[in-house]
């Protein structure tokens, strides 16, 4: 039952395989983290690139679920972090100054609606042509 546990959550199941690392598998890992290629994380912690490739999978599937970890992490961190960023936004809506003011409320309107559409410069309209056109006849 516990075990099963462990892999559905990816963090029970990190904290279940890091006991079972090596020192350099544990450096390896976290190397893995900032670098593209296990060549480069295994030149990182200057272990042969053979090594690493003959480690058990274990040692991948840590990796993998660091990384996750840390995508959750960042995840959780944005989320705690809109309400504080919103409420930044709403209080400009309060400032004395005009154009704090302005600008909060355009950027409010624009998260929630979109950008109103703009005509390019140089670019004509559909209703610029009907116009030339009645003024032909």
């Amino acid at each position: 039952m516990v075990d099963k546990e462990n892999r559905e959550n990816p963090t029970n199941r990190l904290n279940e395989l890091l006991p079972q690392l090596t020192k350099d598998q544990l450096r390896f890992i976290v190397a893995l983290q900032e670098h593209p290629t296990k060549d480069a994380a295994a030149k990182a912690i200057r272990v042969k690139a053979s090594t690493v490739y003959e480690w058990p999978d274990i040692v991948d599937e840590a990796a993998k679920l660091m990384a996750l970890d840390a995508v959750n992490a960042a995840r959780d961190l944005r989320r705690r972090n809109l309400v504080k960023a919103m409420g930044v936004k709403a209080a400009g809506l309060d400032s004395r100054n005009e154009k704090i003011r302005q600008k909060s409320a355009s950027e409010i309107i624009e998260w929630e609606l979109g950008k109103a559409d703009q005509p390019i410069k140089g670019e004509v309209t559909v209703y610029e042509v009907n116009l030339k056109d009645e003024g032909d006849e």
